[in-house]
């Protein structure tokens, strides 16, 4: 009885092993940019291949910076994480940065969810409801959102949101999934102080 539970149970977590994805790492060394971007296998590989597709173009496009002359470049590259996956669904991280000679670069996180049944960005409404930026601008202006550092513990007072006029602040489409929950992200500068860095309001 013991060894065909053992059995049974080693089956389960085979199947739940097999439904995530396998990641390889490719980088891309050159003249002025340094790209790292994941390359997924997946058991839908319609999907898996529709997902490295929609990576490999943000790679390149910002690889073709580096030849950019108005504005130059002195080096540009990505790199991304892994932030989250289910059966459903496989959640990255993927970071474009730039530097131009200034005191310090450039980075921007845009937090994107693939369907791993077709391929596709999964909007952040696929999570929750939607938001509208006027109602967004509120919330985090009176705090009633909450904000949070690049470490997801430190509450960022978002001071920066006083100097965005309501009318003109947009809701952002990079998001991540954390604990159920869904965070918008902003880049530095956007809500916080560059040295604080990406921001995440929780919504609803």
């Amino acid at each position: 009885m013991f060894k065909k539970t053992l059995l049974a149970l080693g089956l389960c977590l085979a199947v739940s092993a097999s439904a995530f994805a396998a990641v390889t790492e490719k980088v891309e060394q050159g003249k002025k940019y340094n790209l790292s971007y994941p390359v997924f296998k997946l058991e839908n590989r319609a999907a898996a291949k529709a997902i490295n597709k929609d990576i490999k173009g943000m790679a390149l496009a910002q690889k073709k910076l580096a030849k950019s002359k108005e504005p130059s470049y002195v080096e540009v590259g990505t790199n991304y994480e892994i932030f989250g996956e289910t059966d459903a669904y496989v959640n990255i991280i993927f970071t474009n940065w730039d530097y131009m000679g200034g005191a310090h670069g450039m980075h921007y996180d845009h937090g994107i969810v693939y369907s791993k049944t077709t391929g596709e960005r999964l909007p952040y409404t696929h999570f929750t409801k939607a938001v509208a930026a006027g109602e967004l601008y509120d919330g985090i202006a009176n705090h009633s959102l909450k904000v949070y550092c690049a470490d997801f513990k430190t509450v960022s007072e978002a001071p920066f949101i006083t100097y965005l006029k309501k009318e003109e602040f947009k809701r952002s489409d990079d998001y991540v999934v954390k604990d159920g929950k869904v965070y918008l992200m902003y880049p530095p500068y956007e809500l916080d102080c560059y040295a604080v860095g990406t921001t995440f309001v929780e919504l609803p």
